[in-house]
């Protein structure tokens, strides 16, 4: 996982741990408690979803550029043998 995805992380967990010590700190009547936890976890979820769908595109994007690097490495691995072949028909 790179540095971005990782601060990515490390913002996300610090924002849901600010948001639920300040929801449980603040002096509020239980049903206003109630809605703000529910509000905090529909937020949490919507971060977490966005959170995904980032690494997600970064491990496609991953994928792509180690499969790209394979079949670079495959093709230089074939060049010396069709040289090689090719001298010994010459």
């Amino acid at each position: 996982m790179n540095d971005f995805l990782k601060g990515m992380a490390l913002f996300v967990g610090g924002a849901i741990a600010g948001a639920a010590a300040a929801l449980l700190l603040s002096p509020k009547s239980g049903e206003e408690l109630r809605k703000d936890i529910v509000d905090l976890a529909v937020d949490a979820k919507k971060r977490t979803q966005e959170y995904y769908e980032q690494v997600k595109k970064e491990a496609q994007r991953v994928e792509a550029a180690a499969e790209a690097a394979a079949e670079a490495a495959r093709a230089a691995m074939e060049e010396p043998k069709k040289a090689k072949a090719t001298k010994k028909e010459a």
